[in-house]
């Protein structure tokens, strides 16, 4: 489901998006033309992101990445990555992981025709999670470093075990706005 909040953030970020994978699927470029633009459109998904969290999207969070941040006074479903070296300095013992990859959601939004598409694609898509290093070694180690056609699955498989998830912010406003937030 897609919340306003999450709406709201997205739709400048859809159109720009929804404009480059049309260019991408339509336009004659080189090889290295196209490799450029949809780094672009990876860099947009990634900064989207960015400006999700904590606001309109929670990120969720492994057993044990919650038990040690719990044990540093640090609630990482609150938390981004640009906040990560306030906690953790040297990003030694976070990952802060897009359980669907980027170039999964990329390659999803090749297939849509307008910017309410692109919205859902991003709202399906969009997944964040806190897990501690180890717990990303062991993905990667099964193989689900940049593909995860199942990421429930193989976060099972790795033995990342997810708090369940925070409700959405914004998600009770009905007129597209952001809600109002004390700040």
């Amino acid at each position: 489901m897609v919340t306003n909040r999450f709406a709201y953030i997205c739709h400048p970020f859809a159109q720009g998006l929804l404009d480059k994978t049309r260019a991408l699927n339509e336009l004659e470029f080189n090889k290295h033309q196209r490799a450029r633009l949809r780094e672009s459109i990876s860099d947009d998904v990634r900064k989207l992101c960015d400006m999700l969290i904590p606001d309109a999207r929670h990120p969720q969070v492994s057993v044990a990445a919650a038990e040690q941040a719990a044990a540093i006074g640090v609630d990482l479903q609150r938390e981004t990555w640009q906040s990560q070296t306030r906690f953790d300095p040297k990003r030694a013992v976070f990952h802060y992981e897009h359980m669907n990859p980027v170039s999964q959601i990329v390659n999803a939004l090749a297939c849509a025709d307008s910017v309410g598409a692109i919205v859902q694609i991003l709202s399906d898509g969009v997944r964040l999670a806190w897990i501690t290093k180890a717990e990303n070694a062991q993905l990667t180690a099964l193989g689900y470093r940049h593909k995860r056609p199942d990421p429930g699955a193989a976060y099972a498989e790795a033995g990342v075990v997810l708090l369940p998830p925070l409700l959405d912010p914004g998600h009770d406003r009905s007129d597209g706005e952001p809600k109002a937030t004390a700040g």
